[in-house]
């Protein structure tokens, strides 16, 4: 499959992703459910799905999707953009239907003080990947091939990132927990901001890209939202940026 991304179908569907992660929380539901329809309307769209949903066992990867850090959850993408599509569209049909409670989801897997950044997270981590997978599947002519060179590709760029970039942040992680114990912050929010601080040192540690990269957007909102360690935090962006994280 070789598709135009000048075609209708394609800017539809990038329209209705921007409408998607410009919404609110709140109001995201019928954007949901437009962005649904778009992939139902255009056979380009339609045809790609029901390719990927093929033989796709939802329950099954939804589960493998699941990281457990201990006393939270982590929500990570398959690599294969097959997978990818086919499980962000069941997710998104459960959403509609609703099977599955989104704000529940978007809190659990994204959490922040904040709701808006709450939802930012989850248009990062679920929507921004879909739209890539589905814009690379629509201009790819093997789908398999590219398939398995793309599993291979990120598990090497995983292992080799993950080994020196934990060193070298070790010492802003540190910096950042000495940070926020000296801060004026009620007792039990300084525990939460060092307890992610020191999750993150086990994140890192997994040699997982895309799990340092959801794990580091939840924990820079948290920081953020209470006004905490912004050099840290531009530090670490700059370091993960280095290390293709970001």
């Amino acid at each position: 499959m070789s598709v135009d991304l000048n075609s209708e179908a394609v800017q539809a569907f990038l329209a209705q992703c921007e409408e998607l992660e410009n919404s609110k929380l709140i109001m995201s539901h019928n954007k949901i459910r437009m962005l649904l329809r778009c992939l139902a309307y255009y056979d380009e769209l339609r045809n790609l799905v029901d390719e990927c949903k093929y033989n796709f066992d939802f329950d099954r990867e939804y589960s493998k999707a699941i990281v457990s850090l201990g006393t939270s959850n982590m929500f990570r993408l398959p690599l294969s953009n097959r997978k990818k599509v086919a499980l962000v569209v069941c997710l998104l049909l459960d959403f509609d239907v609703p099977r599955r409670d989104f704000i529940r989801f978007v809190m659990e897997f994204y959490p922040s003080p904040d709701r808006s950044e709450s939802y930012r997270g989850f248009c990062n981590g679920i929507i921004v990947p879909f739209k890539k997978a589905v814009l690379e599947l629509l201009t790819t002519a093997t789908h398999e091939d590219n398939v398995r060179e793309e599993n291979s590709t990120q598990d090497l760029k995983v292992q080799q990132v993950s080994i020196a970039l934990k060193e070298q942040a070790g010492y802003l992680i540190d910096n950042a927990i000495a940070e926020v114990k000296a801060s004026n912050l009620p007792e039990q929010e300084r525990y939460d901001a060092q307890f992610m601080l020191d999750v993150f040192s086990t994140v890192l540690e997994m040699r997982d890209a895309q799990l340092i990269k959801a794990y580091w957007m939840a924990l820079r909102n948290t920081l953020k939202y209470n006004k905490l360690c912004g050099k840290i935090i531009a530090a670490t962006d700059e370091l993960l940026k280095a290390y293709l994280v970001l």
